[in-house]
């Protein structure tokens, strides 16, 4: 005669029963989640697309150092202006104080830039003129016959001078109509005589020197 299992051990064979539903399904759970992680362990992770950074560039002409999307462009240094006639100073000058009855003076200038910038000037002698004179006779000046004139733009730094070369002055008197003419000679006889010289627009001091 066989005996009828108590209402505790039915209970008791429901809970194990339950535990070992609840370990199987862990089991799966953890079997598939291995199977997914050799899988995705294959696969490569997708970074997101970056641009890698620029470095600024330097551009060789300025030594500018620009970054992408700089418009900015080097300065261009500016062009030295015409020089102003209260910055330049022209020199008149002889090569001796004193000439003797066979010695030909050569006449010179320099003209010096005593403004603070750079600038430029016509030197050419088109625009330049030697004139001697001898209290308030004009004895000879350079521009009465002058054939062929020039401009000569020269760049004069500040505190610079310009040096011209030298003209001879035969000791003749000139006028513009003696060009193909003879022409008298100038006084000797320890004559004093005076050199100014203007080159465009600006005017040197009388330089005075003697003929024996």
């Amino acid at each position: 005669m066989s005996t009828k299992p108590s209402p505790a051990v039915y209970r008791r064979r429901r809970i194990v029963a339950l535990l070992l539903l609840v370990a199987v399904i862990a089991l799966i759970w953890w079997g598939a989640s291995a199977i997914i992680g050799l899988f995705a362990a294959d696969k490569p992770d997708a970074a997101p697309a970056t641009n890698p950074p620029t470095a600024p560039a330097t551009t060789p002409e300025a030594g500018k150092t620009t970054t992408p999307g700089d418009t900015s462009q080097p300065q261009t240094p500016a062009e030295p202006q015409p020089c102003k006639p209260e910055d330049i100073t022209v020199t008149a000058a002889t090569d001796a104080r004193s000439y003797g009855p066979d010695a030909r003076p050569k006449l010179s200038f320099s003209i010096e830039n005593t403004g603070a910038n750079k600038c430029t000037f016509n030197v050419g002698t088109a625009v330049q003129q030697f004139r001697i004179t001898s209290g308030s006779d004009q004895i000879w000046a350079s521009t009465d016959c002058q054939k062929n004139p020039e401009n000569q733009q020269v760049l004069l730094e500040p505190g610079r001078k310009f040096e011209s070369p030298q003209l001879e002055w035969v000791r003749e008197r000139s006028t513009p109509d003696t060009c193909e003419a003879e022409r008298p000679a100038a006084v000797g006889g320890d004559s004093y005589y005076h050199l100014k010289v203007t080159v465009n627009g600006a005017e040197s001091e009388p330089v005075m020197f003697v003929l024996e």
